[in-house]
């Protein structure tokens, strides 16, 4: 990858063709249904009663994803790769730390959950814009979100040995994000067949894995009388 920051950058998705603004439509449109889930969501939890600092936190990145999404696959540069992938890393670090902290019952569950939070940001970041592909490029790239996928599965196992009422929905936001993995995957090794990519497709799952997780939160919060039924 070049190191010019607007230096335009071609043969990441099967859908860009051709340098342009509009060079990616439907990875450009999708984008904008994230922006429009994430507003929808951030106005649902404004008139919550269970507010709290890393809720909001979190329905801002949502939205700041939406956007670094949209700029990437329209700008297609350096500097929007790095508007894109910042606040996927923020949200994925953040939602797992306040997953640990809260399903851990133990003196050190905030400086663990920090901790945790911390690796995997960094984890993160360094595979996405490294472009370290574990598995080869017979993926597309998507090997850069494995920590975001075992973040996922690894709320999931908590909640799940805790016995916390949020692991039904935990599940099927694992299920959808391994959903949305796979159309990441298959975009490039089905450019062929499928002409337009399926890109898109890791978009429009990821958003609805995304608003289970944050679903999840929202109902089953230590101030929601939700969070002590079984």
């Amino acid at each position: 990858m070049t190191s010019d920051w607007s230096a335009p950058i071609s043969g990441a998705y099967c859908e860009r063709t051709a340098p342009g603004f509009w060079g990616e439509p439907l990875n450009a449109g999708s984008s904008l249904l994230v922006i429009v889930v994430s507003l929808l969501a951030l106005v649902h939890v404004l008139r919550s009663r269970s507010l709290s600092p890393a809720l909001i936190a979190l329905m801002a990145l949502a939205l700041a994803i939406g956007i670094g999404s949209f700029l990437w696959h329209t700008f297609a540069t350096r500097w929007a790769e790095l508007a894109d992938v910042l606040p996927i890393w923020a949200f994925v670090a953040l939602y797992g730390a306040a997953v640990l902290k809260d399903s851990v019952k133990a003196s050190y569950a905030l400086p663990l959950a920090v901790a945790f939070g911390a690796m995997v940001f960094v984890a993160g970041l360094a595979l996405s814009m490294r472009e370290t592909h574990m598995l080869g490029d017979t993926v597309s790239g998507s090997t850069q979100y494995l920590p975001a996928l075992f973040v996922v599965f690894a709320a999931g196992r908590v909640a799940w040995k805790e016995r916390h009422p949020s692991f039904r929905l935990i599940a099927v936001s694992s299920a959808l994000f391994a959903l949305s993995f796979a159309f990441r995957s298959l975009d490039m090794p089905l450019c062929s067949t499928v002409p337009f990519g399926t890109h898109f497709l890791w978009h429009v799952t990821n958003c609805l894995a995304f608003g289970v997780l944050l679903a999840a939160l929202i109902h089953f919060s230590p101030g929601n009388g939700r969070a002590a039924d079984k």
